[in-house]
């Protein structure tokens, strides 16, 4: 008897774990802001680069992070032998580069052109462009030929198709940690005052 209700209470302790954070790695996908742990992530929107641009903030200068794992995939003819990034693996008959980039990975703005963003997650010149177009307040990947979730982009001078752990390369953005981008500059001068 004793066993049964310890057993049946490990299986609720069980359900509430996992139902927790399923809801939790929910509400983190969505919304402006979002808690990871101990750090808590904002959308890296138009109008906070607008915010820090009027702060003289220098863009290559911020941590990014972009809140999505990434896969970029091209299929390979005869040039198995020049793959510069990621790993070759088999499918289907044909080789495939493959590289992959984990959610909060930390990157870089190498330039900044308007609202278009160079990003590089690797070695200098190597980036993806993330963008706010098309009235979208939020900085996404920007490519072409977008078809199931999955866009085509040039990343080390070569055309690779990126698809999102959360199926749609669409809904991948960059973020940046909530404490850096609100900091307050504790340097002000301390007036010694003036006398006559």
């Amino acid at each position: 008897m004793k066993k049964t209700i310890l057993l049946s209470l490990a299986a609720v302790g069980l359900f509430i774990c996992l139902f927790s954070s399923s809801c939790n790695r929910r509400a983190f996908a969505t919304g402006p802001e979002m808690d990871k742990g101990d750090t808590t992530w904002i959308a890296f929107t138009k109008s906070l680069k607008q915010r820090l641009e009027h702060d003289n903030v220098d863009l290559t200068k911020v941590q990014f992070y972009v809140d999505q794992k990434l896969t970029l995939r091209r299929t390979m003819g005869s040039e198995k032998g020049k793959v510069q990034s990621g790993v070759i693996i088999f499918d289907n008959g044909q080789y495939i580069n493959e590289l992959e980039i984990p959610a909060y990975t930390p990157c870089v703005c190498e330039h900044v052109n308007g609202d278009m963003l160079k990003i590089s997650f690797d070695a200098p010149g190597k980036t993806l462009e993330f963008g706010a177009l098309y009235n979208n307040n939020n900085f996404i990947l920007n490519g072409t030929n977008w078809h199931n979730g999955t866009v085509d982009v040039e990343y080390d001078n070569q055309t690779y198709q990126v698809s999102c752990g959360c199926n749609n390369a669409a809904e991948a953005r960059l973020v940046v940690r909530r404490n850096q981008v609100y900091k307050k500059d504790n340097n002000a001068k301390v007036v010694a005052g003036r006398k006559g």
